[in-house]
């Protein structure tokens, strides 16, 4: 999977607004696109709320809430901690079914999804080294936030009995 985004941010006062698109380029699958609008506020836990919408191929409302703050260990590195809730409300049960029984056995689902979806849990670590460069170790929990969520996650699972997921990272960026 390639992923695109381009946005734009500005902020005003205390209030940071996000806008933004962005292209998955999927191995096998119809590829998706989305626009995003965000809006965070620079206090304690800095508070997020995004509502990403797809319409190419999966059409749906994914809303969130999220909080982070950062912790400067020093003037090279500073640790980031972050949780995050979501809602997603489909508009194709083709594309985002509610996942059940005759949807894992038959391949017949009944209805859109419609629910809380996945929480997060975040730990990422960015070191600046040199004049340009960062590396960032990364590190991510998904769980489901309903039942329905935990069935649509086992349902979409490689091995079709996960609906929680430890992954992580590193990236290296170059900024001047």
């Amino acid at each position: 999977m390639k992923k695109t985004i381009m946005s734009l941010c500005a902020a005003t006062g205390n209030f940071g607004l996000s806008a933004g698109y962005i292209y998955y380029s999927l191995d096998g699958l119809d590829d998706s696109q989305e626009v995003f609008m965000g809006v965070s506020y620079n206090t304690l836990l800095t508070p997020t709320l995004k509502i990403y919408r797809e319409f190419a191929h999966y059409p749906s409302w994914y809303l969130t809430a999220s909080v982070s703050h950062a912790f400067t260990l020093n003037e090279q590195a500073t640790l980031n901690l972050g949780g995050q809730i979501s809602y997603l409300l489909s508009d194709d049960k083709g594309a985002y079914p509610q996942a059940d029984y005759n949807c894992k056995e038959y391949g017949v689902c009944d209805d859109e999804f419609s629910n809380f979806h996945d929480g997060a849990i975040s730990a990422t670590l960015p070191y600046k080294f040199g004049k340009y460069f960062t590396v960032t170790p990364q590190l991510y929990w998904v769980f489901p936030l309903s039942s329905d969520a935990s069935d649509e996650m086992e349902w979409r699972s490689v091995d079709d009995d996960k609906d929680n997921f430890v992954y992580g990272g590193l990236s290296l960026s170059f900024t001047f």
